[in-house]
């Protein structure tokens, strides 16, 4: 999952913790969906492995 998110990621972090991205987990009935938003351009990454 760390290989697809540094493939995806383009963006300089903006504040001074280094902090980008929000992690969302929703757990469904067949599974766990993963979403990388990213705060600096609102871009969003499904790394869901079904």
């Amino acid at each position: 999952m760390e290989q697809k998110i540094d493939e995806w990621d383009k963006c300089k972090a903006i504040d001074a913790t280094g902090a980008k991205f929000a992690y969302t987990f929703i757990p469904t009935g067949i599974g766990l969906v993963i979403k990388v938003k990213c705060d600096c351009c609102c871009r969003v990454l499904d790394i869901t492995e079904w």
